[in-house]
């Protein structure tokens, strides 16, 4: 099978349609060699009701259902299952745009030293500081310089299914930032690459942070990140330097966004 791709859902009726045709309609563009397995994670609406609707004209999206345990949980059950040579996600309130499994695939498959590649979410450009220019396209991302900037989440991402064979899983514990820890155990090990071209999109075009979801909870975020950076100190060989650094970053930078989410709610 040529790729799999993972969606964790949570009470997601309002965008979990959409968020799935995108995927298919990205998809079917270039292969019918696909797997679509969509995580329930015990959603009280009728998120499940609707996957398993869709599930119903297309055999080639799967449906499974499991008691709430969080995204993390909800992405491992998916990269249990998965068969495909690549492996892809998306979260239930994001949006692939059309060419998004095309581009990405493309430069896996054209750069065999491309071992994981991820593109941006909502712009169309982002700086790329920190980042070394590895070709007219791409650019290389070590686990120093991701401890500053993510340039890694699930919605834009793609990998060889070596990396999931290897063992590298979410981090169950963990209620946020557990996609950084993830990309931060892939980075270790395998060649990592960032394409600075938008092919994804927040369906209801929500902030980055500090508005609903996972991302709502800047506390959990914080606690996840700051243990993410201590686990690349302690396991993944992250210098004492960066280490010192990335956690002084990541304060700042969490006060920084206690200060923006007040000031936006005071706007509203």
């Amino acid at each position: 099978m040529l790729i799999s791709v993972i969606i964790p859902v949570y009470n997601s009726s309002s965008t979990i349609v959409r968020c799935v045709e995108s995927v298919v309609i990205s998809l079917d563009k270039v292969t019918n060699d696909y797997e679509i397995i969509c995580v329930d994670d015990g959603s009280s609406d009728d998120s499940l009701h609707l996957l398993n609707e869709i599930a119903l004209q297309n055999h080639r999206i799967i449906v499974i259902h499991q008691e709430n345990a969080g995204a993390a949980v909800a992405r491992n059950t998916g990269l249990n299952m998965a068969k495909g040579d690549y492996i892809a996600f998306n979260d239930s309130d994001d949006e692939w745009l059309e060419n998004h499994f095309e581009v990405l695939l493309y430069y896996l498959k054209k750069f065999p030293e491309v071992d994981c590649i991820s593109a941006n979410h909502d712009k169309e450009k982002l700086s790329t500081f920190l980042l070394t220019k590895y070709n007219e396209s791409l650019y290389k991302v070590t686990l120093n310089s991701q401890q500053f900037k993510s340039r890694f989440s699930p919605p834009n991402s793609m990998m060889k299914r070596e990396i999931i064979d290897g063992g590298i899983r979410f981090d169950s514990k963990l209620k946020g930032s557990e996609e950084f820890f993830f990309y931060n155990c892939i980075l270790y090990k395998y060649n990592c690459f960032f394409l600075n071209k938008k092919t994804a999109q927040s369906i209801l075009h929500k902030k980055r942070y500090g508005e609903c979801g996972l991302s709502g909870n800047l506390k959990e975020m914080e606690k996840g990140e700051l243990y993410s950076i201590r686990y690349a100190r302690k396991k993944l060989g992250l210098s004492f330097v960066v280490y010192c650094m990335a956690m002084c970053f990541s304060v700042l930078k969490y006060f920084r966004r206690i200060v923006i989410v007040k000031l936006r709610k005071k706007r509203i």
